[in-house]
């Protein structure tokens, strides 16, 4: 095992320092991005997600390396930066002080679940009197998504209509049936089924699970 860290947060590396000798791995730290060379495919990456272009980088990871285990940290007390972090795709945003335990739990169930990813969505506690969309990802897998929570269960299907590129999140919602804001395709939410065109295929599901007080994208 290897975990690569971009920062110089003490607190951070020696949360990391403890994580990784728990596990029977190394720690690799970098001060910042563009001191970083990460030339292969490290177990995990955690950023300072407040760090200029760190949220793009965990992106291009992502893309380049699947397998590895993508988390950052935040000091920033906002609830706005954090949400843009998690919305990011990041596998898990924490505090500096509860990153490493954190981490440590996670990495555990990574390993023995490899290729699995989990993805906050929003506290269970926010579809509370919400129907419809309530959560959109940018950097879902395969393209943007979106999460809809329609009689008391939540879906997340390709927000992208396979037509014209429309944002099917921004058309108009009756039941489980989307219709594409550009030309009318529509699809049912719940199922991915084409109803109508011009569109002539289905758009992607993913799986959501509830654990806790969280809601969370499950992507294989």
């Amino acid at each position: 095992m290897r975990i690569v860290a971009i920062t110089d947060d003490p607190i951070v590396l020696r949360g990391l320092e403890r994580v990784a000798a728990a596990l029977g791995g190394d720690l690799e730290a970098f001060k910042s991005l563009d001191t970083a060379k990460i030339e292969q495919a490290p177990t995990a990456i955690v950023v300072d997600t407040e760090s200029a272009g760190a949220l793009e980088a965990a992106g291009q990871w992502k893309s380049v390396w699947p397998g590895t285990f993508v988390a950052g940290f935040v000091s920033n007390p906002s609830r706005t930066f954090w949400e843009r972090a998690e919305a990011a795709g990041l596998h898990l945003v924490a505090t500096r002080g509860g990153l490493g335990a954190q981490l440590q739990n996670k990495l555990k169930d990574w390993q023995s679940a490899p290729g699995q990813r989990r993805v906050r969505v929003c506290d269970l506690a926010d579809l509370a009197g919400r129907l419809g969309v309530v959560a959109r990802l940018d950097n879902g897998p395969g393209g943007p998504l979106a999460v809809y929570h329609i009689g008391s269960k939540v879906y997340a299907v390709q927000d992208v209509c396979p037509h014209a590129g429309g944002r099917l999140s921004e058309g108009t919602l009756e039941g489980p049936v989307i219709t594409c804001p550009l030309h009318g395709s529509q699809f049912n939410v719940c199922t991915g089924e084409r109803l109508r065109g011009p569109a002539d295929i289905e758009i992607n599901t993913y799986r959501v699970e509830i654990e806790g007080a969280q809601v969370l994208l499950v992507v294989d």
